[in-house]
């Protein structure tokens, strides 16, 4: 089997995100009390198999002479699973766990979708070997979703006493029996039937909720943000250009291209809602460009100074997205949109990313640089 440098740099992304996954499920179990052991037992299980395909992928790698990828995914060109995992999990509420479980999940099947494009120039047999871990995570991610539906329908429910909810949750079904028949799976196979059945019962869901407020409050969202990421395509470049550190030039300019794909991906959201794309101005937004402009124009032309403020500008921007994507997220689950929370998870990583990046650069000199360069008498 031949390795292309593409196909090393698909291995490196994904064993970071399996160490994320392992540690996201991990996290899980230590957060929830003795009375869920079945439930724990699982999280491990999951856990074990990622740290398998971390062995599996790291032998590919150092086989065909490249150096394998150590520690949780940053960035590149697949997306971060297990976003700010550790700092997620608050205390041992059952049903948040296992959102954020889920949401990881919906990250972690996104990675491998990317990773088998075709694109990436994979050989027939690295292929296959990333169509069996595929197969793992998505039966995963379903066992998953399964548990999470099935708390929330017992938590709907009226009223019962925390035993009988305890009851009720590990009785339909129980975790050793999900967990063994999670385990026997052993080789690839197409997308199962559940799947379709999980299809049909989002859109049955969607369709219940289309009318809902809601919904209503979630297409407004969905003008907003587009506003916002269209205006930062035309703010970028100028940015980019106002940058005196080259690294700061690029990092805008590389934050670009990653922005015309958000804008891409809600267009593609508005679509998969049978709606056309539109706009509401964004005046947070609207606030935080003009902010942009008038660092510039208040700095000196190649100093670190403007630098500094080019970044907090940047940061804004980027901590508002963050925050509306997390909402988004959490909004399209409520809604039934699992494929567009998935696409909205792929976003809010990015600006983490970029976010995490200039972050960087600041500390690494221009704050630095800046604290050194005489004021203005």
């Amino acid at each position: 089997m031949e390795i292309s440098e593409k196909a090393i740099d698909v291995i490196n992304d994904l064993i970071k995100i399996n160490n994320d996954r392992v540690a996201g499920f991990e996290k899980a179990g230590t957060d929830l009390d003795g009375d869920n052991g079945e439930l724990i037992a699982l999280f491990h299980k999951l856990a074990g198999e990622s740290q398998q395909y971390v062995i599996e992928l790291t032998g590919i790698a150092q086989q065909y002479g490249g150096e394998a990828a150590e520690g949780t995914s940053t960035s590149g060109d697949l997306h971060r699973a297990w976003i700010d995992i550790k700092a997620t999990f608050t205390g041992n509420d059952l049903l948040a766990i296992l959102n954020e479980c889920e949401r990881g999940e919906d990250a972690a099947k996104a990675a491998y979708r990317d990773a088998l494009d075709p694109e990436k120039e994979l050989s027939p047999e690295l292929a296959q070997v990333l169509q069996i871990q595929q197969q793992g995570i998505t039966e995963g991610h379903d066992l998953i979703k399964s548990l999470r539906d099935q708390v929330e329908i017992t938590e709907e429910s009226q009223e019962p006493s925390y035993q009988e909810q305890q009851e009720q949750f590990t009785e339909q079904p129980s975790y050793e029996g999900a967990a063994g028949e999670f385990g026997n799976q052993t080789a690839y196979a197409p997308e199962p039937e559940s799947i379709e059945q999980e299809e049909e019962w989002q859109e049955e869901q969607a369709a219940s909720n289309g009318n809902s407020k809601l919904m209503e409050f979630f297409v407004n969202e969905l003008k907003d943000l587009l506003w916002a990421e269209r205006e930062l395509v035309d703010t970028l470049p100028d940015m980019a250009e106002a940058a005196t550190s080259q690294e700061l030039k690029n990092a805008f300019t590389n934050h670009l291209a990653e922005t015309e794909v958000h804008v891409s991906r809600l267009e593609q959201i508005f679509g998969i809602l049978g709606l056309e794309p539109e706009t509401t101005k964004c005046d947070a937004m609207s606030g935080i460009v003009d902010e942009g402009d008038e660092i510039i124009s208040d700095t000196e032309e190649g100093t670190a100074q403007r630098d500094v403020g080019l970044i907090f500008a940047g940061q804004k921007a980027e901590h508002y997205e963050i925050a509306s994507y997390g909402g988004m997220i959490s909004l399209a689950k409520t809604l039934g949109y699992y494929e567009i929370a998935e696409l909205l998870v792929m976003t809010i990583d990015e600006e983490k990313s970029a976010d995490a990046l200039l972050t960087d650069i600041a500390e690494n000199h221009v704050n630095y640089e800046a604290s050194t360069e005489r004021a203005d008498d």
